[in-house]
């Protein structure tokens, strides 16, 4: 009896090692002030946390559908989802209304906005589309500098001018705290760098609170060797803004809604070798003396873009290819920042545009993609975490 009550805690201690889930200790610590989360290789297994996503096709918003095209939506360029699941899509190549409404069973509805300088009008479709408060779409009109609200029955609510000392604008976003963040780019043919992108945080009345993250291009119209291949971006969720940019590697930064700089995300990341194949791909867009004076790296870039769900959780697409040679492999960060998994996903994206086109709403992931015909499509997916 004595013997058996001796070993009896043994007994319960390898139980409780081996029988039970082990949960890693995430890496974190404090760096001039900021918090710092370091992923590894292997997603973290987080006690009572699922780390496995299952996707289930609900439907798709297909431009070769005729019925689609008959709606005139014939290319998808930026959309957004409201509170409702309420579908609103850019069309770039819009002859009339550039706005386009489909419910959340994949229904269309109406389309709205023309083209014009009118109130209420756009000159030339806009890169962003974003749903702020209140399910109000925000958009910016680049050709004249202004901000155009509707509401989510597509009447035009009003519309701001903005001001800024940027000669172009590509995409201003409203913030639950009354600021504005925006995309903004100057050229400078005089300048060492022709090119410079400045992710922008504005108060209420559009004057510069501060530069929250920028990457510069070298002129190569005076000879200078220039980046081939680049990832700078951004998204947004909650009162949280995530950035990425290649120049910090894998590490995606997030600022509060006041620019706070509150948390650096970092992962390792393997280098895979860039392919002769993927070079001369992307040398057919950078025409002129951009492309004689573009460079390449010897290995892909960690991430192509990132998108973020309505919970603050964070999904980076990288470069490695997934389950077929459309899709690539996604990283998904949960709030905390902590790497939780991976999946394969096909959404479309070019390095011409500095959002990631997919999104996550309310248990749906919304991704933008291109059909081997070339035509686009928008596919909703139902998603199952266990």
């Amino acid at each position: 009896m004595k013997k058996l009550l001796l070993i009896l805690p043994l007994v319960i201690l390898l139980c409780f090692v081996y029988g039970c889930e082990k949960q890693e200790k995430v890496e974190r610590f404090m760096e001039d002030g900021v918090e710092v989360i370091v992923n590894h290789l292997k997603p973290y297994k987080i006690k009572g946390e699922a780390n496995t996503l299952h996707l289930a096709e609900e439907f798709t918003i297909d431009t070769e559908n005729d019925d689609i095209a008959e709606t005139g939506l014939t290319d998808i360029g930026a959309f957004d989802v409201d509170s409702e699941g309420n579908i609103y899509m850019v069309c770039p190549k819009a002859t009339e209304n550039i706005f386009f409404k489909f419910d959340r069973n994949g229904n269309f509805v109406h389309s709205f906005c023309r083209k014009g300088q009118g109130p209420g009008e756009l000159q030339s479709p806009p890169f962003t589309l974003y749903i702020a408060r209140q399910d109000e779409i925000t958009v910016t009109d680049v050709m004249k500098k202004k901000l155009l609200i509707f509401n989510n029955g597509g009447n035009f609510v009003k519309e701001t001018p903005i001001s800024s000392q940027a000669p172009q604008i590509f995409g201003v976003t409203p913030l639950k705290n009354g600021n504005y963040l925006s995309m903004q780019i100057v050229i400078d043919p005089t300048s060492d760098y022709l090119i410079q992108y400045t992710l922008s945080l504005q108060n209420s009345e559009f004057k510069e609170i501060n530069d929250l993250d920028e990457i510069k291009f070298a002129n190569f119209l005076k000879g200078k060797k220039t980046k081939g291949i680049f990832t700078f971006c951004y998204s947004i969720t909650g009162d949280k803004i995530f950035a990425g940019n290649d120049n910090r590697g894998y590490e995606i930064w997030v600022f509060d809604s006041d620019g706070n700089l509150q948390r650096k995300i970092r992962k390792e990341y393997k280098k895979m070798p860039i392919t002769r194949e993927f070079i001369e791909e992307k040398m057919k867009a950078l025409v002129g003396p951009r492309g004689k004076m573009a460079i390449f790296p010897e290995s892909f870039l960690p991430f192509q873009g990132i998108f973020t769900d309505d919970k603050d959780g964070l999904y980076v697409m990288t470069y490695e290819k997934g389950e077929d040679s459309n899709e690539y492999i996604t990283d998904i960060f949960n709030a905390d920042g902590v790497f939780v998994g991976r999946k394969s996903l096909r959404v479309f994206f070019s390095d011409r545009e500095y959002l990631l086109w997919a999104t996550v709403k309310q248990n749906r992931l919304y991704c933008r993609s291109e059909k081997e015909s070339g035509f686009k499509e928008l596919v909703v997916y139902k998603m199952r975490w266990e």
